[in-house]
């Protein structure tokens, strides 16, 4: 029901990754959604789509939701259910990712304490969410790469 959605409607889709990690789900739960509060958060500043719960993901009807929620987004949290990232390739899927959980990783564990958390500036959150958009892409091949390597070293069997 997902994946399929948003392969139907979104061409410029090749890959589209969704978990269930304990940080995801539980920011997927928290009223606020992600809060502009890492480096990390800001490269989904008004760059990041929400879905409502409405239940296990088994009616096809759903879907137009689900399309029509994430937009042109490369990144959606399915509240109380988990993450949802796409891309024109695997490692743009998992970039995305990769830094949507991290980001969600840091606000629990940022929210756990009794101190107020800071928040940055809207002015300053889109201008880093603007950098993340221009950033380098020798540097993109060359990270996605050592990641391959470390699979490699790590686990071949992912080739079969």
């Amino acid at each position: 029901v997902i994946h399929a959605a948003i392969h139907k409607a979104r061409p410029d889709v090749n890959c589209v990754f969704h978990t269930h990690t304990r940080a995801g789900v539980a920011l997927s739960a928290r009223e606020e959604g992600l809060l502009p509060i890492s480096q990390h958060a800001m490269r989904f500043y008004n760059r990041l789509a929400y879905h409502a719960y409405e239940g296990i993901a088994l009616d096809l009807d759903e879907q137009k939701r689900l399309v029509a929620d994430i937009g042109p987004h490369k990144a959606m949290i399915l509240r109380n259910h988990g993450l949802l990232t796409c891309g024109a390739t695997v490692r743009d899927a998992f970039e995305e990712m990769y830094y949507l959980e991290l980001a969600c990783q840091i606000q629990i564990d940022a929210t756990a304490g009794e101190s107020p958390v800071t928040l940055v500036p809207p002015e300053i959150c889109e201008h880093a969410a603007k950098q993340f958009e221009g950033s380098n892409s020798y540097i993109k091949n060359r990270d996605w790469k050592a990641l391959l390597r470390m699979l490699d070293r790590k686990d071949p069997s992912y080739k079969e």
